[in-house]
């Protein structure tokens, strides 16, 4: 075949190979829905003021849930704040309203988180019976709708303590949308059902966004799971995670927050400040990301359902990023001291129990060949005592 033929071929099969790879890689490569998610309530041994408008003791200022609408402003994204509002009756008159409020005004999503306790003595949504269920979303988003004038579509329950009656509930309080699903919560109880592992899917006719899980430590068939928690998951690993599920077309990527997590006894947290930061920054930048609020997110499913179909896959991260996460933080509890000297120790261990079992060979060696070694006497040509002679 002549060579200018051969050339024409070989760029009809390129042009081909170009023509067609990206289309591939473009259907494999769309942007993952990203939500930063933060979960709006006071800690139990803690008060509002500290553990949602972040005010510390000594600090001129707030830390808390005014901080981290402005790192998401600054880089121009929505985030979604699910407000525990059946905290009503623990604060004074109102206060929960200007929280609600405060957020709503700044253009973020305002959701319903449930720990209904305070309003109608019940620890976890899941422990009531369904028609329960139902008046205690139905009391929590009209609370919201007073508050903000727009009522909730997405719902999260506090501990992740959902079920099916509660998919049900959120359908007959018009919410459509619920982010409790939590395959490494070892109590969720939607986790439980297997419904999926972090792909959005519909149930009972609510769309499921998972909260991300992923496997950062395994040994057999045993897994440690875990979730994106800017306080205990280094950047690096959401980052892994996230990249993980995009190229296995999984359409949404949840991570949490909590009003308090920038705060740590008490002082400024720093370190989990910056880390949203730099990790919003890196997203932003990213084209195959798109970060969303719940609300966004329904806007695009609605737009075409067939939007958050792909994949379902559960990403890994590894032990050497565990381990560099425990040193990281290591002054910030025993945990991470254990898992980042735990490896030194038991080298240093396995080395002089090596050193030891090594210099005990070589001395029962040693013994053996002295033992087994012929006596060799030195002859002067004296055959009697008497002969040696003496000096």
């Amino acid at each position: 075949m002549p060579l200018s033929l051969r050339m024409v071929g070989l760029s009809l099969v390129l042009a081909a190979v170009c023509t067609v790879c990206p289309a591939e890689n473009a259907a494999v490569r769309s942007p993952i829905n990203v939500l930063f998610t933060i979960d709006v309530e006071s800690r139990r041994v803690g008060s509002l003021e500290q553990d949602i408008w972040g005010e510390l003791p000594g600090e001129s200022e707030r830390h808390g849930i005014q901080r981290m609408m402005d790192i998401l402003d600054r880089h121009g994204v929505k985030g979604t704040f699910f407000v525990n509002v059946y905290e009503v009756p623990s604060h004074r008159e109102g206060a929960m309203g200007e929280v609600c409020l405060a957020i709503h005004q700044r253009g973020h999503d305002v959701e319903l988180h449930t720990h209904p306790a305070p309003m109608f003595g019940i620890a976890e949504i899941s422990d009531a019976a369904a028609a329960t269920q139902a008046e205690i979303l139905a009391t929590g988003s009209t609370l919201l709708q007073e508050w903000t004038a727009r009522p909730p579509i997405a719902h999260r329950a506090g501990n992740y303590a959902a079920n099916q009656d509660t998919l049900e509930a959120c359908r007959q309080a018009g919410i459509s949308m619920d982010f409790s699903h939590n395959m490494a919560w070892p109590t969720c109880r939607l986790s439980q059902s297997g419904i999926t592992k972090n792909a959005p899917v519909v149930a009972n006719g609510v769309l499921c966004v998972p909260v991300t899980a992923y496997c950062q430590l395994w040994v057999g068939a045993w897994q440690s799971l875990r979730f994106p928690d800017i306080e205990s998951s280094s950047p690096e690993e959401v980052r892994k995670v996230i990249s993980d599920l995009q190229q296995h077309d999984v359409r949404t990527a949840v991570i949490m927050m909590h009003s308090f997590s920038f705060s740590r006894f008490g002082k400024p947290n720093r370190r989990v400040e910056r880390a949203l930061d730099e990790l919003l920054a890196g997203l932003v930048a990213d084209p195959k990301v798109r970060v969303v609020s719940a609300r966004q997110l329904y806007d695009i499913w609605r737009a075409d359902p067939q939007a958050l179909a792909g994949g379902d896959y559960l990403p890994t991260t590894g032990w050497w990023m565990t381990y560099c996460r425990a040193w990281q933080r290591l002054d910030e509890g025993w945990q991470n001291a254990a898992v980042a000297f735990g490896p030194i120790v038991l080298c240093s261990i396995s080395a002089l129990a090596a050193g030891m079992t090594w210099r005990l060979r070589r001395r029962r060696r040693a013994n053996m060949q002295a033992r087994a070694a012929p006596v060799n006497v030195a002859h002067s040509g004296c055959t009697d005592p008497q002969d040696v002679p003496r000096g």
